[in-house]
């Protein structure tokens, strides 16, 4: 008999310097810009992108970018990297206001602030039609889980909810709030978030009902928000325009999600309106940036740090994309045998661990361990699982072990 055991983790290299991306439209200085999870790098991928440039959406796997522009009337559609930029919806709007997405429909949605409706079309812009007529729509999102679209309304302090499929159904979730804005839904986490930028405060309630929650308050102008629920995280921009002096004006700020931490004011910039985010942590700088708060010690970050106490290092905690701050249990690992061959197979991370190089190596006695003896192939890959093939050399001893031992890559 072969025994596995889970992962060992051998500790190489130090982690790389890229981080991952915020995506936000800055209204004052009429630019699309980015910048890593943790606020820097910041950089202008649209200059000159619009004169009232106000929401903003993006689709990783299709490499596409969408804002809408108030001063001109029109939808824009752009790669990531900003480049080939062109208008996909650019007649019959008045005021387009937000942009949500469904990614595996390929659709675009959007509030009509003056129209008073929210529309929907192909990314290209074909088939549009219009889903809601409600009055000045001007934040929404799509819980695609259970089929429902969230939106609030430009200055009635109201906040809506409809079936997706035909606009139908439609309920008035909450009332008597101030101007809310950047409405978004965690059907999962059983939460509907949004800004009330004139109450300056960042809240939420239970999608079944119930009170609301303040999670941060004391702020300026938070407008756009977005959330990173596997990091358990939300961001915000601040516009700065009521002038009130709170927290984070003009800025973006992040905060957790059950409002437990202090907020953390990201990256200082012109008039922030909507943002986004790509959540691909690619390497270990990412996982960190956008896991940990700027101020964490580096005793909590480093690669053989366990901050939640739970057994599982910082670095296994990354390849197998668990949350470094609450326990939880490590997918198993497990070996077949089909005519002398081992098949040894993993959960992997999506998105794959692409600066983790996963090493199998062999011991009779869980003391000396080596990968010498036999050839390890990679055999198969689902988004899920990866197998690798083992040839040994010899015939394996009976009660040898296999062990997974990870190693990071130099950046």
């Amino acid at each position: 008999m072969i025994r596995a055991l889970p992962f060992a983790i051998l500790l190489l290299a130090a982690p790389g310097s890229h981080a991952g991306k915020i995506y936000f439209t800055d209204r004052g200085a009429s630019q699309v810009m980015t910048a890593n999870f943790d606020g820097t790098s910041l950089q202008t991928i649209i200059p000159s992108a619009g004169t009232n440039i106000r929401g903003i959406a993006i689709d990783v796997a299709s490499d596409d970018l969408f804002y809408a522009d108030n001063g001109g009337d029109d939808i824009y559609r752009a790669r990531l990297d900003g480049s080939g930029r062109t208008p996909v919806v650019s007649t019959g709007l008045g005021f387009p206001a937000d942009i949500a997405l469904d990614r595996q429909a390929g659709k675009l949605y959007w509030c009509d602030r003056n129209n008073h409706r929210i529309e929907r079309a192909n990314y290209d812009g074909s088939s549009r039609e219009t889903l809601i007529t409600t009055t000045q729509p001007y934040y929404l999102d799509l819980d695609l889980t259970n089929g429902k679209i969230y939106w609030g309304d430009f200055a009635g302090g109201n906040l809506f909810r409809a079936n997706l499929a035909d606009g139908s159904g439609q309920e008035t979730l909450v009332t008597g709030l101030v101007r809310t804005r950047g409405v978004k839904v965690d059907p999962g986490g059983g939460y509907f978030y949004w800004c009330d930028r004139d109450s300056h405060k960042v809240q939420r309630r239970k999608i079944s009902g119930g009170s609301i929650e303040d999670l941060y308050s004391g702020l300026d102008t938070p407008h756009g928000m977005t959330l990173d629920i596997p990091a358990k995280k939300i961001y915000w921009v601040d516009t700065g325009t009521n002038g009130v002096g709170g927290t984070g004006g003009m800025a973006i700020s992040r905060g957790d999600m059950d409002g437990s931490g202090t907020l953390e004011v990201l990256a200082e910039v012109n008039q922030p309106w909507d943002i986004t985010l790509d959540q691909r942590t690619n390497n270990y700088a990412d996982w960190i940036a956008r896991r940990f708060r700027n101020d964490a010690p580096d005793s909590s970050i480093e690669m053989g740090a366990d901050p939640d106490g739970d057994g599982h290092r910082n670095l296994l905690e990354y390849f197998c994309d668990l949350d470094p701050h609450a326990s939880q249990p490590i997918h198993p690992v497990w070996v077949s045998t089909t005519g002398g061959e081992y098949f040894f197979t993993y959960r992997k991370a999506s998105p794959t661990r692409t600066d983790v190089i996963p090493n199998i190596e062999l011991a009779g006695d869980l003391q000396k361990w080596e990968s010498a003896g036999m050839s390890v192939i990679e055999h198969s890959t689902t988004p899920h699982n990866t197998t690798f093939l083992l040839r040994p050399e010899a015939v394996l001893p009976s009660g040898s072990y296999l062990r997974l031992r990870l190693r990071l890559a130099a950046p």
